[in-house]
């Protein structure tokens, strides 16, 4: 109740209004766009400028509410003006703001000369030396990007967005910011609260990995265990025998990987794993395809496996910049292989085949910059956070959220991901913004459909 009242006094006057060093010029619809210049690097006297989107309060302004909708990618603005009905209600007592990353394709400059393509996923080294060759071929791959503006290359983490995001707050003249992080934008928020926790009135975090862990691998032991879940589903919906056949058919894909030949490819058990988790994701109403895509593997044809467009093997977008600055990287081959070896014993249906044990540490070996924002427990004095997750991610945000006494969750029981931005859930979308306007949190254990 106490809590309640102290977040119903702060609404009581309008906030100052946004510094008069900002001048906001009509961008995209309903946007309002400036330009806020930051430092590169903390301390730094060089500046790059930040492109900042607001969407104006409709009523009375009473404060400000920040979002990155994740990727991580640029062009924030862009996705913000495709979304602006999911903040009608915000809006009526608050500005919505976004801005595009640093480095990344987008309004904001300068923009890295990188290729921000798809990067298909490297297999598993059998060796050091394996590993070896892997790490140099990333290396040349990041100098590439790199050479063109080392300094920003190197503070392109999570954790220098954050700096850029306080920068913002206090070019708009707020004393404590509002922060809706979905996705990776989630990573960001948690980046945020490390290094601001005294400038957060509320934040709400969607859909996001846990970066706030002390310990990595027990980290990606929890992941393997949260994506087996959906695995689990899976075969309880299947005919009987159907996880038997599928351990079966990735032995026998390890063995001699099965050929795709619709795709062009041939798959080995990672790239099955993988691309049957991938199948599953959308839900029960796509299951019959992974059924059958099992059918027809065992009788020596994985096409069924293949995903839509030119890329028919495991990979991600977006080279892998900002990701390789925020996770931790493989000490060796040894280390690399024991991980796989635990996370298969932990999730035998699906084992190590996610990005953040796989992709990631493979693309990132060798990587010319260091991690410069490791994983890290959110610190003690954070108000209380409101996390939202579906089958696939609400088990990682909450294990976020609950770092912080007091803080609610709502779980969705269902498929999908970022239920708030992506998925437009009206039900979301009404506690997040009770929330981020009075500061009222949903009650405990609240779901959605």
């Amino acid at each position: 109740m106490i809590r309640t009242l102290l977040a119903l006094s702060m609404l009581t006057a309008p906030v100052p209004a946004a510094a008069p060093a900002l001048s906001w010029e009509p961008c995209s619809g309903e946007l309002r766009c400036a330009d806020v210049p930051v430092s590169v690097s903390p301390g730094g006297t060089r500046k790059i400028t930040l492109k900042v989107a607001r969407l104006p309060a409709t009523g009375v302004k009473r404060g400000t509410v920040m979002i990155n909708f994740g990727g991580p990618q640029g062009n924030q603005i862009a996705i913000m003006a495709s979304r602006v009905r999911i903040f009608d209600r915000i809006r009526r007592s608050m500005d919505v703001v976004t801005w595009d990353p640093r480095g990344y394709p987008g309004l904001s400059t300068p923009v890295l000369p990188c290729d921000w393509s798809f990067l298909r996923t490297p297999d598993l080294p059998a060796d050091q030396a394996a590993l070896d060759r892997l790490a140099a071929g990333n290396r040349a791959r990041a100098d590439r990007c790199r050479a063109a503006d080392p300094e920003l290359f190197d503070h392109m983490d999570s954790a220098s967005d954050a700096r850029d995001a306080d920068a913002i707050r206090r070019a708009l003249g707020e004393e404590r910011m509002n922060f809706i992080g979905t996705s990776y934008g989630g990573m960001i928020a948690q980046s945020y609260a490390r290094q601001f926790p005294r400038r957060i009135r509320t934040m709400y975090v969607d859909g996001t990995g846990n970066h706030a862990t002390r310990s990595w691998q027990r980290e990606l032991d929890a992941i393997a265990r949260d994506s087996g879940g959906l695995m689990d589903r899976f075969f309880a919906w299947a005919q009987p025998g159907t996880e038997r056949r599928w351990r079966a058919l990735i032995a026998a894909a390890d063995e001699r990987p099965i050929p795709a030949p619709a795709a062009g490819a041939a798959y080995h058990g990672m790239h099955l794993r993988f691309l049957m988790f991938a199948k599953l994701r959308p839900g029960p109403d796509r299951w019959q395809e992974a059924a059958a895509a099992i059918e027809a593997a065992e009788a020596g044809d994985a096409s069924g496996f293949a995903p839509p467009g030119r890329n028919p093997y495991p990979g991600l977008p977006g080279g892998g910049v900002k990701e390789c600055l925020d996770h931790p990287r493989p000490a060796g081959q040894r280390q690399l292989a024991a991980t796989v070896e635990r996370l298969d014993r932990i999730a035998p249906n699906l084992g190590a085949a996610f990005p953040l044990a796989w992709h990631a540490p493979l693309s990132c070996a060798g990587w010319p910059a260091p991690v410069a924002n490791p994983p890290a427990p959110l610190p003690r004095g954070l108000p209380p956070l409101l996390g939202a997750g579906t089958w696939q991610d609400f088990a990682s945000t909450a294990r976020v959220v609950r770092q912080v006494p007091g803080s609610r969750t709502i779980a969705f029981d269902g498929p999908g991901h970022n239920l708030f931005a992506a998925m437009a859930n009206e039900c979301v979308i009404g506690h997040v913004s009770t929330y981020v306007t009075t500061g009222r949190l949903p009650a405990r254990d609240t779901t959605c459909t």
